[in-house]
């Protein structure tokens, strides 16, 4: 029987060297796989991030643009149209592409004026669309004469 041992060794050292190489063939692939599902999740949650700072700036930039055109409307002797105007090149200085198919709307009455801003913002993420309408008031400047 001593014979029967020594011939086993070489066949232990064998499958133990089959059974390393198939335990660590089964992780190969791994990485890739994991890869492919977890790029185009972060990719997606980027661009969310992305377009969720582009609807806060552009909520930003209207609400700007809404108060030059009301306090420009509220000036003593104004016009709603001076008020628009200011609320266009406000909007054109400082967010030309961000706000497309923007509109500002004045008007102006006894108790004061009134600007609405309504825009759709840029899109990052494919199919969405997002609008946003700002409004702002501001008080009419009035002469009062003394009595």
């Amino acid at each position: 029987m001593p014979g029967n041992r020594g011939g086993c060794a070489p066949r232990r050292s064998f499958l133990k060297a089959r059974w390393r190489r198939v335990r660590d063939a089964r992780d190969r692939g791994d990485a890739t796989v994991e890869a492919v599902i977890i790029v185009p999740i972060l990719v997606v949650l980027t661009l969310l991030v992305v377009q969720f700072v582009l609807v806060w700036h552009g909520r930003h930039v209207a609400q700007a643009a809404a108060q030059t055109a009301a306090r420009s409307a509220a000036a003593y002797q104004a016009q709603p149209a001076a008020g628009q105007a200011a609320g266009d090149d406000y909007l054109a200085e400082v967010a030309p592409n961000l706000l497309p198919g923007r509109s500002v709307t004045v008007t102006r009455d006894a108790a004061g004026a009134m600007a609405i801003v309504s825009a759709d913002v840029l899109t990052v993420i494919p199919f969405a669309a997002f609008h946003i309408q700002e409004q702002a008031t501001a008080p009419l400047e009035i002469f009062v004469g003394t009595p």
